[in-house]
């Protein structure tokens, strides 16, 4: 995808506009837009955590689904934390040094494991407590990462070239490896 074609798509969400700059001109992160990122994060979490706790709207869901709920939600952060431990420091977790390319251990079967993860953690919470609120907010961070994967994508693909290509031919961008 055209660089000018995906800022145009992020110019919508100011964090994520500030990133793709970032990557696009100076090929990672600079600290300060990595703050602003964890700020975000931050912000996300707080106000998920708010709708996971107060009383809501309720998802209508069988009973049944409160329990797959909430074991979605360990198993997605789970999954979130083994992507990050992959990577010796936080600086690499963030994106404001890019060392080698990972393919290895949950990144054989995902290219984007730690979003995955976190949208599956919030999305279990948000049926285990039925909030609609909180699917809510998970439909939202799910939407960010789908603007911002593409930029990621772009400035890896340039950073590491036929490696990464290579890597794209046999790992899904979500989950799965390519037969």
């Amino acid at each position: 995808m055209p660089t000018q074609k995906l800022h145009r798509m992020n110019l919508r969400i100011p964090v994520l506009s500030r990133m793709a700059d970032d990557v696009q001109n100076g090929g990672s992160l600079r600290r300060s837009t990595a703050i602003l990122m964890w700020s975000a994060y931050a912000a996300h979490a707080a106000v998920t955590v708010w709708a996971l706790a107060k009383p809501d709207k309720q998802l209508k869901s069988p009973r049944w689904a409160i329990p797959v709920g909430w074991a979605a939600a360990a198993g997605g952060a789970g999954l979130c934390v083994a992507a990050m431990s992959r990577f010796a420091s936080a600086a690499e977790v963030e994106g404001t040094r890019n060392d080698a390319l990972a393919t290895r251990g949950i990144y054989r079967y995902s290219r984007n494991p730690q979003y995955l993860g976190y949208v599956v953690a919030l999305g279990g919470a948000a049926v285990g407590r039925r909030s609609l609120t909180a699917a809510g907010l998970t439909a939202a961070i799910a939407g960010a990462y789908a603007l911002w994967v593409p930029v990621e994508e772009h400035q890896v693909e340039v950073l590491y070239g036929e490696d990464y290509r290579r890597y794209v031919r046999e790992v899904r961008r979500w989950w799965g490896r390519r037969l």
